[in-house]
């Protein structure tokens, strides 16, 4: 199966493309200021993907599950760098709840 059909991998990008949409609506001044923030928390939600896409692709089905319970951990990553720039403003109270919750039921979805 291509990891593109897999709704592990989805959710992942889902909720990726959620951050992007977010970040479009922050001033372009502050993302400037807050740039290793905004780096951070794109790159740390691109590798939950790319992890999970890296699982889901792999022959061997015992290194595949351990690659995904390495994505519960880059999912706390994520977690940690949104509310970073949920803190420094970059993210609206609701757009963080909402980013967040999709994680946090993601890292459920990899836990079972």
């Amino acid at each position: 199966m291509n990891f593109h059909d897999n709704t592990l991998w989805q959710k992942a990008y889902m909720v990726l493309m959620d951050i992007y949409e977010a970040l479009d609506t922050v001033d372009e001044e502050v993302l400037e200021n807050e740039e290793e923030s905004v780096e951070s928390l794109l790159v740390s939600a691109q590798d939950v993907a790319a992890k999970i896409a890296d699982g889901l692709s792999r022959k061997d089905r015992r290194i595949g599950k351990e690659l995904l319970f390495d994505a519960i951990g880059l999912v706390a990553v994520v977690r940690t760098h949104l509310a970073i720039a949920w803190g420094r403003g970059l993210l609206e109270d609701d757009m963080f709840r909402s980013i967040d919750g999709k994680y946090q039921a993601l890292s459920e979805d990899l836990q079972q």
